[in-house]
């Protein structure tokens, strides 16, 4: 096999494309440990979750023993460090989780706002469903200008 070289000089006066040398080398240390082999994040924060929501809110337990409801508590992380006094942060976070909007998931959503009365609400929507409510909201204004449109004639 034979390797072809290019008949025109490469030139570059860009830096960008210049090689970049480091100086001298670094080690890292990471201050944090990993956990253990053996460690569970998801059956240790099910546990907590289902322990806080049964202690706080026992109507909501149906929806934490089926997977769909976590609790995660600002306490479970220890201290906010000095140098982040001036974050606002939440004590607490619920995680809904929902399958595609249906009416059965609209119910569980209500009745954990009812139950929790948070002082925000966050959706997220998969992309699917962001795109088909993107189109569905510009075929609405593209209809209202229509109809505006054939009612001046």
């Amino acid at each position: 096999m034979e390797t072809i070289k290019s008949t025109l000089p490469i030139f570059s006066t860009n830096p960008a494309f210049l090689p970049i040398k480091p100086l001298r080398s670094f080690s890292f240390k990471v201050s944090i440990k990993p956990p253990p082999p053996d460690f569970n994040y998801k059956l240790q924060i099910s546990d907590e979750s289902r322990s806080a929501i049964a202690e706080s809110h026992p109507e909501l337990l149906d929806l934490a023993d089926n997977g769909s409801l976590l609790l995660i508590q600002k306490k479970q992380f220890g201290p906010v460090p000095s140098w982040r006094s001036e974050f606002v942060e939440p004590e607490a976070i619920w995680l809904l989780g929902t399958t595609h909007i249906s009416k059965e998931s609209a119910m569980e959503v209500e009745r954990v706002v009812q139950a929790v009365k948070p002082d925000n609400v966050v959706v997220e929507l998969c992309r699917s469903r962001r795109v088909h409510s993107f189109f569905t909201i510009i075929f609405k204004i593209c209809s209202i200008g229509y109809i505006c449109y054939n009612n001046l004639e």
